[in-house]
């Protein structure tokens, strides 16, 4: 049914280039991802601990967008959102996946990459996946045509459920037989092993353990022969980085280059931005694309802020629905399409993304699904400072259960936010609290006693919304 439903497509989107209308001819696009970073991590976010020149460069050039959100602030529902324009419930996806999960992202989702192969494109995945490490879920099976990277987080270990090539590079110290202790021993207990991740190229593991000090460098390199071997016809890359989700790893080029080595591997992310950069001109590709940097959700916890990285002005962090766990730092960059040299506030989401590049690409979206996101055309190109999108919903991390909802400049909360007490992670009662965003950045002042009328005009528009997800 899918490949009946994309077949359709292309015809349609063939005869709408066909007949001339003022769609944008196709363009590249590239997404570039990090994983758990802060919202304030970087040097045109307003960071003075971290050095991130390339993607200053492509802020200047392009546009920030200060108001940009994860639709969850935990990775696999996120990604789920990002590759399908949908929500995270809505698709199946509303939990984090691990080594030894079942399920991932259904066959049945349209991912981006598979709406642009109805256009001719090339589209390749460099990196972290995370949505579903089995066969018929790994991104060769979702519209990619290759790809080379981690399945999953890079705190996780291997799985009993992935192919192991025959000729698979082993890391000192392991062979073929620990493999199997190692596989034995997660069958027995699936939480037994980590930070001990499978690197794969299409749908076999090809080394394991990975030496995850070399992935941001041999993730930029990879990227850059896939822009090199399809210069010549209009492709889709998505460079999803490991880095800096934990344990974090940095080569040796980077390593000791800043004050932790959180931020260090920033600083390797921002080089190899500067790397697909380099590769875009030398191509002459430059004004033929789009790319956006943004992060899966924000930093990992206010406890280990020690380490380098912050929310700041934002409260909270990955797995909380404050500003901090869902607003992320995001650059959009697309000579001649994008608004050079600006900022916008208005808000935007993960969500936005497939409409955006569907919409450029000339490709009519499906009408057998609802869409979550919209197309942020107008605001990208200058042509109007207000987003289509006026509401955020945020839904607690792993868990399909709604926590609260923006509508303008109005935050309603109904959450249980997850605070730290000597080292582990605990919850706390669910708390009413209502802000406004405009006024209080930060999420200081609960404003739960003063309007009464807004938080149930919130409510109701909340639950309204959660219930019509079927």
């Amino acid at each position: 049914m899918k490949k009946l439903l994309l077949k359709n497509l292309f015809m349609v989107s063939a005869f709408i280039c066909f007949a001339g209308t003022s769609l944008a001819a196709p363009k590249n696009f590239i997404i570039i991802l990090a994983d758990d970073q802060g919202y304030e991590d970087l040097g045109c976010f307003g960071s003075s601990r971290i050095k991130t020149p390339h993607i200053d460069r492509m802020a200047a050039e392009g546009m920030k967008l200060t108001s940009f959100y994860t639709a969850s602030s935990v990775c696999s529902p996120s990604r789920a959102a990002l590759m399908t324009g949908r929500l995270p419930k809505r698709v199946g996806v509303p939990r984090v996946l691990f080594p030894h999960s079942k399920d991932g992202l259904p066959e049945s989702e349209i991912t981006v990459a598979e709406l642009l192969k109805t256009k001719g494109y090339a589209t390749g995945l460099v990196g972290k996946w995370h949505l579903g490490h089995r066969k018929q879920f790994l991104p060769t099976n979702q519209g990619f045509d290759s790809y080379f990277g981690i399945p999953y987080s890079n705190n996780m270990s291997t799985s009993p459920d992935l192919s192991y090539a025959k000729d698979l590079k082993f890391a000192p110290g392991w062979s073929r037989e620990r493999l199997q202790g190692d596989l034995a021993a997660i069958k027995a207990d699936s939480k037994s092993r980590k930070d001990l991740a499978p690197l794969m190229r299409g749908t076999e593991v090809i080394e394991y353990p990975v030496d995850q000090s070399l992935l941001t460098r041999r993730y930029a390199e990879e990227a850059v022969r896939f822009i090199n071997e399809n210069k010549d016809r209009p492709f889709f890359l998505y460079l999803a980085h490991a880095m800096p989700h934990t344990p974090i790893l940095v080569s040796d080029a980077f390593k000791g280059s800043s004050e932790s080595i959180y931020c260090d591997s920033i600083q390797e992310i921002d080089w190899s931005v500067g790397e697909i950069f380099k590769a875009l001109r030398e191509c002459g590709l430059e004004e033929d694309t789009f790319v956006l940097f943004s992060s899966d959700n924000g930093p990992a916890s206010a406890a280990r802020t020690k380490r380098g990285r912050t929310a700041g002005p934002l409260r909270g962090n990955k797995f909380e629905t404050f500003e901090g766990g869902h607003r992320v730092p995001t650059v959009a960059w697309a000579p001649g399409s994008v608004q050079a040299d600006a900022a916008s506030d208005a808000i935007t989401s993960g969500l936005d993304i497939l409409p955006t590049i569907a919409h450029w690409a000339g490709i009519p979206l499906p009408d057998d699904r609802i869409y979550d996101g919209y197309n942020l055309t107008g605001l990208l190109t200058g042509r109007t400072d207000r987003s289509p999108r006026n509401e955020m919903m945020y839904y607690a991390a792993n868990s399909g259960t709604p926590d609260g909802i923006r509508v303008g400049d109005w935050k309603y909360l109904n959450n249980s936010p997850r605070t730290w007490k000597n080292g582990k992670r605990v919850k706390v009662p669910p708390t009413e609290q209502l802000f406004n965003l405009k006024k209080d950045i930060g999420e200081s002042e609960n404003l739960i006693q003063a309007h009464p009328e807004k938080v149930q005009e919130l409510k109701k528009q909340m639950k309204a919304f959660d219930a019509a997800i079927k």
